[in-house]
C-alpha cells in the first residue's frame, strides 16, 4: 500500500491511496519472481475539515454522497451532529471566513456552492459560477484559510478569488496554483505553501517566491499552519533503526517570519521537536488548529 500525490495537471487533486496484491514464486535458489495480481485505488483523502474555536467540523462524504456534518468538541472530546447541508456531497472543499463555512463542489453544478452561518447554524445556497465555468467543470484545490478576506481557489488553468461581500468571482492569476495549494496557509494576508520547500505568494508580482534564510525541512512535511503569526510545519519520520517497534515520530517546527524587503520574506526556526509518536501504519491525513 502506498500514497500518491496528484500530478500538476491531474484532474483529481486529492491524495490517493493505492493497494497492490503481489504473488511470489521462487524459481531458483537465488531468484524470487513477483507478479502483480491486483492493483487499485482504495481511498482518496479530501479536504473538508474545518476548525471553529474548540470545535472541528467534518463536512460531507469522502467515500459516498452525504449531506451530514459531524462536530468534535475538543474540550470534552465528544461528537455531536451538526446541521445537514442543503445537498449531499462527496470530496467537497470547505473554508472558514468570518464565522461562516463555505463549501463547494462534490455535487451537481446547480448546487455547487453553499455557506453555513456558525452563529445560527443554518445553511443557505449560493449562486454557482455557472454550468460552463471551469471551476465547475474541473476538480479544484482551495486554500484552507481566507486570503485577504476571500476564498482562493485554483482550477486546472487559472486561480480565482471569491469575495463574500459582493458574491463575485475574479481571475487573479492566469496560471494554476492547484498543486501548490495542497499544503498551504495564510499569515498576515500572505499565502504560504509547502512543496519541497516553503514558498510565499507575491500577490503583486503574481509569482511564488522561496523564503530566504530557512533550512530545508523534512521531505515528509504534511501540513503548515498559522499559529499566532508564526508558521508551524508538521511531518512524520520513521524511527531510526526501528525494525520491531514500527513507530513514527510526529515532528513540529515553529518558524518566525520577517518581511525585510518588498519581494523578500526571511524565516528562522525558533523551535523544533518531536511532539507525538504514532504507529507507522497510520496515515497522516489532515491537521487543524483549535482553541481549547
Amino acid at each position: 500500500m502506498w500514497t500518491q500525490r496528484p500530478e500538476e495537471h491531474s484532474e483529481n487533486p486529492n491524495l490517493i491511496i493505492w493497494c497492490a496484491k503481489i504473488a511470489l514464486e521462487k524459481r531458483h535458489k537465488d531468484e524470487i519472481w513477483g507478479k502483480t495480481e491486483w492493483r487499485n485505488i482504495v481511498l482518496e483523502i479530501p479536504r473538508s475539515t474545518v476548525a471553529v474555536g474548540s470545535d472541528i467540523y467534518v463536512i460531507g462524504g469522502w467515500d459516498e454522497l452525504t449531506s451530514s456534518v459531524r462536530m468534535l468538541d475538543c474540550r470534552s472530546n465528544t461528537w455531536r451532529d451538526g446541521p445537514n447541508m442543503t445537498v449531499a456531497r462527496i470530496l467537497q472543499h470547505a473554508v472558514l471566513i468570518n464565522q461562516e463555512i463555505y463549501v463547494m463542489g462534490g455535487c451537481d453544478v446547480d448546487n455547487w456552492f453553499e455557506v453555513l452561518d456558525i452563529k445560527t447554524q443554518t445553511w443557505r445556497a449560493l449562486p454557482s459560477p455557472g454550468a460552463g465555468h471551469e471551476l465547475c467543470l474541473n476538480n479544484i484545490e482551495v486554500n484552507p484559510d481566507a486570503f485577504i478576506g476571500k476564498l482562493y481557489v485554483a482550477s486546472r488553468d487559472n486561480d480565482y478569488t471569491y469575495d463574500p461581500k459582493d458574491g463575485s468571482w475574479k481571475i487573479v492569476r492566469e496560471e494554476s496554483s492547484r498543486i501548490h495549494l495542497l499544503y498551504s496557509c495564510v499569515i498576515d494576508n500572505v499565502m504560504y505553501i509547502y512543496l519541497g520547500h516553503i514558498k510565499w505568494y507575491d500577490s503583486e508580482g503574481r509569482v511564488w517566491r522561496e523564503i530566504k534564510g530557512l533550512e530545508r525541512l523534512c521531505s515528509g512535511t504534511k501540513q503548515i499552519h498559522n499559529s499566532g503569526g508564526k508558521l508551524v510545519a508538521i511531518w512524520t519520520q520513521v524511527h531510526e533503526k526501528d525494525s520491531e517497534n514500527r513507530k513514527s515520530n510526529v515532528w513540529c517546527a515553529k518558524i518566525a517570519l520577517e518581511n525585510r524587503h518588498k519581494d523578500e520574506i526571511w524565516g528562522k526556526t525558533e523551535w523544533l521537536n518531536i511532539v507525538h509518536e504514532i504507529p507507522r501504519s497510520y496515515l497522516f491525513s489532515k491537521c487543524v488548529a483549535v482553541s481549547v
